[in-house]
């Protein structure tokens, strides 16, 4: 079944703007603080790494055709500034329509709630999507995020995935 086009998405202090090449110029002043990354030892992207990842990732679909890319630039309604980005990658796995979801919000924002806020117009969505089962993969050492988990009704699992732990929901029966 093809996935629906994404479309731009409200929550009451958010607005979720589908992604686009051009976004990469805004979002690098949002995501170059390398406190982001410094619970994974990763490093800030500069301006040709995003155009990069963005270029991919607005394509819409994995080039196997096995799963969608939906990804939204989260800004604040009243100034439209950019505060960070929701993302899902969707497939079908055994007959469940599965979505792996992340969030990351600029430092200055991270304490209002705009992560969680954000993920949950992103996952009321999937769920009109079909999507049957949400997990997130949260980094051991970031508390932040596993309240984010916590806060979409996420279950911690036993599951550890490349150093980081599942958290999963069910959304509707599979």
């Amino acid at each position: 079944m093809p996935w629906p086009e994404i479309v731009p998405l409200r929550s009451r202090r958010l607005l979720l703007d589908p992604l686009t090449v051009d976004a990469a110029e805004e979002m690098v002043p949002v995501l170059s603080d390398p406190a982001l990354y410094a619970y994974t030892g990763g490093q800030a992207p500069t301006l040709e790494q995003l155009r990069a990842q963005y270029a991919m990732q607005v394509a819409g679909q994995s080039r196997d055709g096995t799963q969608w890319w939906l990804n939204w630039v989260v800004r604040w309604q009243h100034s439209q500034e950019p505060a960070g980005y929701v993302q899902a990658t969707v497939e079908d796995a055994d007959g469940v329509r599965v979505a792996e979801i992340a969030w990351v919000v600029s430092v200055p924002h991270q304490r209002q709630g705009i992560a969680t806020e954000a993920s949950e117009a992103m996952v009321e969505w999937l769920a009109s999507c079909g999507v049957q089962l949400v997990v997130a993969h949260v980094h051991p050492d970031h508390d932040a995020s596993a309240g984010v988990a916590r806060r979409l009704g996420l279950h911690r699992t036993e599951t550890w995935e490349d150093g980081e732990v599942r958290w999963e929901r069910a959304l509707r029966d599979a």
